[in-house]
């Protein structure tokens, strides 16, 4: 399982224009769902539902956008998948740049926490990583569900609006 921050290792693309620069033109589209999109199908409609209540919790507390993505990556790094995703969908306020972006992948048994420049002094590299090691127990299981929902409850804690 690749563990992966915010920005950990590996440089973030830049992306310019609608759909992002030369970097997010071979990262698949993937059509956002709502607060939760399961194109990987791992999820129930149930978990789908009792996610999407706490990320719309989550928003409605704070303003901040958080967003659970379930995908394969087509061949596309992660890091360049999640940045491209997350600025493809818009997430975070306009101005504000304070989304969040879950990203799932299990097939490759990568993930990542990808936030937008206004969250980084809250949720910093070495705390998405944290959160991360929180939700691989739950994946080896293959609680998926569980994972996200314990990287959603770290997330709410760490940055100010615990459960």
């Amino acid at each position: 399982m690749l563990l992966a921050g915010c920005k950990a290792a590996a440089p973030v693309p830049e992306v310019t224009g609608e759909n992002g620069g030369a970097e997010c033109a071979a990262v698949p589209e993937v059509a956002p769902g709502g607060r939760v999109t399961d194109a990987a199908h791992i999820l129930t409609e149930a978990d789908e539902d009792r996610l999407s209540a706490r990320l719309a919790e989550y928003e409605s507390r704070t303003q901040h956008q958080m967003v659970v993505l379930t995908s394969g990556l087509g061949g596309a790094p992660i890091d360049t998948f999640a940045t491209c995703t997350g600025n493809r969908w818009k997430i975070g306020r306009k101005g504000e740049d304070d989304g969040i972006l879950i990203l799932v992948a299990p097939n490759e048994r990568q993930m990542r926490i990808a936030t937008g420049l206004g969250m980084e002094k809250q949720l910093t590299d070495a705390k998405a990583a944290k959160v991360i090691a929180e939700m691989t127990p739950h994946f080896r299981e293959r609680d998926y569900a569980g994972g996200i929902d314990t990287a959603i409850s770290s997330i709410m804690a760490q940055t100010g609006t615990g459960r």
